[in-house]
């Protein structure tokens, strides 16, 4: 392997052990920095990228890997797998190389990344905070689907886009029982007018019936609401995810099936 490959391999390697540094499931965690890896993968070798990602999560099992490591699949846009992870502190950020832990699995991991980058098209990575403000409690259980919407406001207007989404929305996904409501202002990576807002879903069906924010909100309310946020909102952006059990290392789940 050349020089130039291995450190192609090693940014994946050390990307995912990074992106991976949390103690427990990072749905379920409080943390509210969010680090977001997206992966694109060439068409004609997703194949051996999902296979490759398989037998990393398979290396981190037999390891006894402490830590976790979520993949979701793009439902739509360009094909792509984003890692998504959350932290508490900047400093945690800060890991130069595999975690100690994994000092008898480097090698495998680093074959494994040397497969995956192979794959790839290109990696994008974005960290935004989560204002828990604008979100609802995060909960144990992760979606199944998330429904993702990157808006971009007026800088001009940030504040008041902030004010409306607690006032309105996030007062409406309490009254509708939604369990899924995570909104992040992008700090690093993307302009820092940039919103993202995910809402989890059980399948695409679940589009065919009206939006429960609508419905807790009541049509006349949620037009009105539309008339006072559009003049904030330079462009949006909307794009499904499923989440990828099987290409995810998830140690509660891991300890469960008893491997």
């Amino acid at each position: 392997m050349t020089g130039s490959a291995m450190k192609r391999c090693r940014h994946w390697v050390l990307g995912l052990v990074v992106i991976g540094a949390l103690a427990a499931p990072s749905w379920a965690q409080s943390e509210t920095i969010r680090s977001i890896v997206r992966l694109r993968v060439k068409s004609d070798r997703i194949g051996d990228f999902t296979s490759a990602a398989r037998e990393y999560g398979e290396v981190l099992k037999k390891a006894k890997w402490d830590k976790s490591i979520t993949v979701w699949q793009s439902l739509s846009g360009p094909t792509e797998y984003v890692v998504v992870a959350y932290y508490d502190k900047w400093a945690e950020l800060d890991t130069r190389s595999t975690d100690p832990k994994l000092k008898e699995q480097d090698a495998d991991l680093t074959r494994i990344g040397a497969r995956i980058t192979q794959c790839m098209e290109s990696r994008e990575r974005i960290i935004d905070v989560i204002n828990e403000e604008l979100s609802l409690p995060r909960t144990q259980e992760i979606p199944k689907m998330v429904r993702s919407v990157r808006t971009r406001v007026r800088p001009e207007m940030v504040s008041q886009y902030e004010a409306l989404i607690k006032s309105e929305i996030v007062a409406a996904a309490k009254k509708a029982g939604m369990k899924t409501l995570i909104t992040a202002r992008a700090r690093y990576g993307a302009p820092a007018t940039e919103f993202r807002t995910a809402v989890g879903l059980d399948n695409w069906a679940e589009l065919d019936e009206p939006s429960p924010i609508v419905k807790a909100m009541g049509e006349e309310a949620y037009r009105q609401f539309l008339a006072k946020l559009m003049p904030m909102v330079l462009e949006t952006e909307w794009n499904v995810y499923r989440y990828m059990p099987d290409l995810s290392y998830i140690p509660s789940a891991a300890t469960t099936s008893g491997n």
